[in-house]
């Protein structure tokens, strides 16, 4: 299946992925005072892995989404949706490891959970549309 970048864009989905994402590495450079990504991986600071941890999960989100929506067989796509939760759930997880490290910024951590269940409203209902 040829899938279109304005077909994803389309895509509730897809573009709440892109919303975390972006977040994700806005919060991950307030905390980190704009480290990269190798520094925030090799840095000892428990809450710089974290943020590492955080940026590549939500970075992992938004090619599984495409993945999930150039599966023809049907029965893989509800697969492939379905796995989704993992990335989610792990993202969630990485936002409270963050919080309980007392990092500045624990305000904005809250505000991409927020959104984080927003996104499991809307994973549950592309999951129920694939049925």
């Amino acid at each position: 299946m040829n899938l279109s970048e304005e077909g994803l864009n389309k895509l509730v989905i897809y573009r709440k992925s892109l919303d975390v994402f972006n977040l994700s590495r806005r919060i991950a450079n307030y905390i980190t005072d704009d480290k990269d990504m190798i520094s925030m991986y090799r840095s000892g600071r428990r809450a710089d892995n974290y943020a590492d941890n955080l940026v590549m999960n939500a970075f992992r989100l938004v090619p599984k989404v495409v993945e999930t929506e150039t599966q023809s067989n049907p029965g893989i796509k509800l697969k492939y949706a379905q796995s989704l939760r993992y990335f989610i759930d792990r993202l969630y997880q990485d936002c409270l490891k963050l919080e309980s490290t007392k990092i500045q910024g624990s305000d904005f951590v809250r505000m991409l959970r927020k959104e984080l269940i927003i996104l499991k409203k809307i994973h549950r209902r592309y999951v129920k549309s694939l049925v």
